[in-house]
Order: C-alpha cells, then structure tokens, then sequence
C-alpha cells in the first residue's frame, strides 16, 4: 500500500515522522515548520510542500492508496471533499491528531482498508483506532472488506447497502460460495438452499449462471481466472474485446471481474492490441518465454503453424496454465479469426 503522511505543524511533523518511518511511507510537512527530526540515530527523510495544500492533495489522491493526515478531522474533510469520486478507488484516509492520541478512519474503511490503516497507526502511536462502519462496531461482517481481503471484485457495489443493513439489524443473510471457505460462518450467514427463499443472498463465484435467487443478490467476483492468449500480429483491441467477450460470457459463463491475468508468450510482449485490452481493464498481462513454454507444451495439442511463427507448439494453453497457481485448464484453445483463447481456474480460498 503505497502511504503518504501529512502533517502541518512542529508537533504533528515529530508524530508524522514516527508513522512514516516504521511505514516506510512517504512523509509530507508543511515548509515553515520542517525540523531535522532523528529518530534511533536515522535522519527521518521528509517533503515540504507550500501554500498549495489542496492542489497537493488532489494530485495525492490519484498516485497514493492511502493517506494519513496529521492534524484536525475539519481542515481533512475540506480538502478532500472536491476529490472524493468512488469508493471503489478512493485511497484510504486516516486522520491523527498531533498527539498521536487517536488514528480515525476516515474515508474507504473496507475497501480501501483505512479501518485496518487506522488499526496499525494507533498501535505504532500507542494511540486508539477510531473506526464507525456499523458492521465493525456491530462484530457483522461487511462483504466489501472481505472481498478486499480475498482478492475480489464486486460487481454491483450498490446492492451491498441492502446486504450490510440486513446484517446489522439483525436479519440473516445467505451465502453461494463454490470457493472454499476458510473460517466458520456466524449464525446469520446461511448456506444457500433453493428451498430457503432467502430475501438477501451474497454469490461467492467466477460463474454468471449461479443457481440463486433473491431480491437482493450481492455479486462477488474471485480474481482466480488465467487466460491465455494468442494472435496474429496487429490485432485491434476491439477485436480482442469481442473475442474476450465472446470466449468468457457465451462459451464459458465467466465473468471477466474473475480474470486475475491475461498470459502470452514473450513474443506478444509488445502487442498493442493486448496491452490496451489489459489497460483498459485494469488486468496485468504476463508474458513467458518460449523456452519455458516448451517444458510443458508436450501437455497439449501442438500447431507447426504456430510452431513456425512462434517457435513453440502451443501457446494460450501453456501461458494460461504458466501463469497460475497450480491452476486446471477449464477450456482448452478457442479460435477466433486470428485469436486464440484458452482459460484456466486456480483453487480459491476465502478467509472468513
């Protein structure tokens, strides 16, 4: 988690330093008050910054996954209100005071682990964590945070509001998982059943044809999805989009929330068409070369025309399978005009 921390005094520069040191953060101080500050006989690194506090912040806001600020929760809130978009992708913010007395989590306490942030500062500072999400103050679990923790997408963040309340008031709450879960369920977390007729239901799964049904359907995705690829040189995006699309929702009935990387042979390193796909999704695309690709190609249905052109047999099922974690190939090669998809699973398991 890349961190900065903030601070606009002499006092909350001595508290910064301490944060930023044993967080190996980057540490921000305002220049009139910047001290050498030494803590066990090293020289504490820190960045001044002028008079343009809020135009710094909103350049933080986009570089930084999470924010500590040393100083009054009020002058916070007013400089990052302008900034504060989605809580999907807004950094963790935690507010300290110049005391070190309390670490509050401000802003993205689940997904974007400012509870947890608030948690590991107070116990630097000796301080307390001051955390207000209803689900923690009520021992509930709250989806957004184990998603975050397990590597997970979720797809329709506005349903999670009906799942929380439900929880924190009380109410039960059943779970779809074809994941394997790690940790005991409490009481109000039921196994799905057909026959429950469950009002509030969470799904657990790379799937998009689940068997469930309720009013309210909270979609998690696990990121344990490899595709491998391979194409024709010059291959457009959209047609790797289409082609994308095509393999995993139609032919597979995957959701591509579940894609944790998109795998080539080395060759492809540079292919423009790939590489915006994979930007544009925010998915990391690995590449292997052919050598490696050789060990394990004999494990699958080889081309000499791809062996001409690449210098191994096979490609997409190699990279999909070289790419994963113990992985199994779920769908083997798929050919579309000049691109060839094959798809891989990994084992997840989620902690509870």
């Amino acid at each position: 988690m890349k961190t900065a921390v903030i601070a606009l005094t002499k006092k909350g520069a001595a508290i910064a330093a301490k944060i930023g040191r044993l967080m190996d953060a980057d540490i921000y101080v305002k220049n009139d008050v910047m001290e050498r500050v030494i803590i066990k006989g090293e020289v504490v690194v820190m960045h001044p910054f002028s008079v343009d506090f809020r135009g710094m912040i909103e350049k933080m806001f986009s570089v930084y996954d999470a924010l500590v600020f040393v100083m009054a929760c009020g002058i916070v809130v007013r400089s990052i209100a302008p900034y504060i978009k989605d809580k999907r992708t807004d950094p963790a913010v935690v507010v300290v005071d110049e005391l070190g007395r309390f670490a509050i989590s401000l802003l993205s306490g689940h997904i974007g682990g400012a509870n947890r942030l608030a948690g590991i500062v107070a116990d630097i500072l000796g301080g307390i964590a001051v955390v207000t999400t209803a689900t923690d103050i009520n021992g509930v679990i709250a989806f957004d945070e184990l998603a975050a923790e397990n590597d997970c997408a979720i797809e329709n963040i506005n349903d999670l509001k009906y799942i929380s309340s439900e929880l924190v008031n009380g109410g039960n709450v059943c779970l779809f998982s074809d994941c394997r879960l790690n940790g005991v369920l409490p009481p109000n977390i039921q196994p799905y059943a057909p026959e429950s007729k469950a009002r509030f239901a969470v799904v657990l799964s790379n799937s998009l044809d689940v068997p469930v049904t309720a009013e309210k359907t909270l979609y998690l995705r696990p990121k344990n999805l490899i595709l491998g690829i391979g194409c024709k040189k010059g291959k457009q995006k959209h047609e790797i989009q289409e082609a994308v699309e095509n393999f995993l929702s139609e032919k597979n009935k995957k959701s591509i929330l579940s894609v944790r990387c998109v795998s080539s042979i080395e060759l492809k390193a540079g292919e423009k068409g790939i590489l915006e796909f994979c930007k544009e999704r925010n998915i990391p695309f690995k590449t292997f070369s052919a050598e490696n690709i050789r060990e394990i190609e004999h494990r699958f249905p080889v081309s000499d025309f791809v062996r001409k052109t690449a210098g191994v047999g096979c490609v997409a099922e190699a990279c999909a399978v070289l790419a994963g974690n113990v992985p199994r190939l779920i769908c083997r090669k798929t050919a579309y005009n000049g691109i060839t998809l094959a798809l891989a699973e990994e084992e997840k398991v989620i902690a509870i």
